[in-house]
């Protein structure tokens, strides 16, 4: 006679009550960060924001740019707030059109009246298609280098190429005042948060769905899988 119990698998009453608790943690962890990421994105003042945006593209358009031909430098009296120096590549200065080459690659120097350098950060790979001065045509504006203004005054500002380079291009500057800069840093954080918590959110809960697929899978495999003899 066979014994009816041969050929069944053994569980442990431990391993028959055991749930899938790192699959539901990651999951409960990812809903968690995914309603924290939804209240910042109703803190964040996106009208604000937009606001800002929308004053920017303003200025640019209908203000006088602050400009000067490149490699060369230029003075100009600057309130409180930060600048950015780009360069285009097909654009008009005093008349005259310029083209140039996208590939330029431009070292920003900026002082202050003192002769003081000022701390520039480098951003030479961001880029931006603005109209040019053929109607129809499209520029591109090359950002070189921003600068953090901690005083108002005059401050020299300066491009200049490396030894086996040559070309020239016009150089915009482009002016963020500080109260647009104080919004912008308090608006940052909710932001980041907003996004941190909707990817974040998402990504843990796809983990814990797969854990809790792979915990299922292996009690199901363990449960049918004969007992060695």
């Amino acid at each position: 006679m066979t014994d009816p119990q041969e050929g069944r698998p053994m569980i442990s009453a431990r391993a028959a009550a055991r749930r899938p608790l790192l699959g539901r943690g990651l999951l409960i962890a990812g809903a968690i960060l995914a309603v924290a990421g939804v209240v910042m994105a109703f803190i964040t003042p996106w009208s604000e924001l937009a606001s800002i945006r929308n004053q920017m593209r303003l200025r640019a358009a209908t203000e006088e740019p602050l400009r000067f031909l490149a490699p060369g430098s230029a003075s100009f009296d600057l309130p409180k707030g930060r600048i950015f120096v780009s360069y285009r590549t097909d654009t008009e200065l005093d008349g005259t059109r310029h083209i140039a080459s996208g590939e330029l690659v431009f070292e920003l120097i900026v002082t202050d009246e003192q002769g003081r350098p000022v701390a520039v950060e480098v951003e030479a790979t961001q880029r931006a298609n603005l109209p040019s001065s053929r109607p129809g045509r499209s520029s591109t504006a090359i950002l070189v280098g921003a600068a953090t203004i901690e005083q108002a005054g005059e401050y020299r500002i300066e491009l200049e190429l490396g030894e086996n380079e040559a070309g020239t291009a016009v150089a915009d500057v482009f002016l963020v005042n500080d109260q647009d800069v104080q919004k912008l840093e308090r608006a940052f954080g909710p932001v980041l948060a907003t996004i941190c918590g909707l990817v974040g959110g998402g990504f843990l809960a796809m983990i814990g769905a797969i854990t809790i697929w792979m915990e299922k899978r292996t009690r199901f495999v363990a449960g049918t899988s004969p007992n060695p003899r």
